[in-house]
């Protein structure tokens, strides 16, 4: 099963604790493993997406709260229900583009 993962900023990025760094290592070993096919950020970035492989909502959702600015309570996230056809060729990500894929 797929769903794609909605992230929100839920604080200003210059008082997170978790770097970039840290994230990025992170999506790269979710890329690796076959949980994440893809990812990206919003055109003003205020929104991340990320397209998670598991077998039952509680495991995405275990994926997408163990993205570090998610377990730093920087970001909260949005989880729906995504068919794998979906997600092919979308991008660079828009939240308006994203609404009316989702309509």
């Amino acid at each position: 099963m797929w769903y794609l993962a909605m992230r929100r900023n839920l604080q200003p990025r210059e008082s997170w604790t978790v770097s970039l760094d840290e994230h990025l290592a992170w999506m790269r070993g979710q890329h690796a493993s076959g949980a994440i096919l893809l990812s990206g950020p919003s055109a003003d970035r205020a929104l991340g997406m990320y397209l998670i492989r598991a077998d039952s909502r509680a495991a995405a959702e275990q994926i997408a709260a163990s993205d570090p600015f998610t377990a730093a309570g920087h970001c909260a996230f949005e989880l729906i229900e995504w068919e794998i056809h979906q997600a092919l060729g979308i991008g660079p990500f828009s939240e308006v583009a994203f609404r009316a894929i989702r309509e």
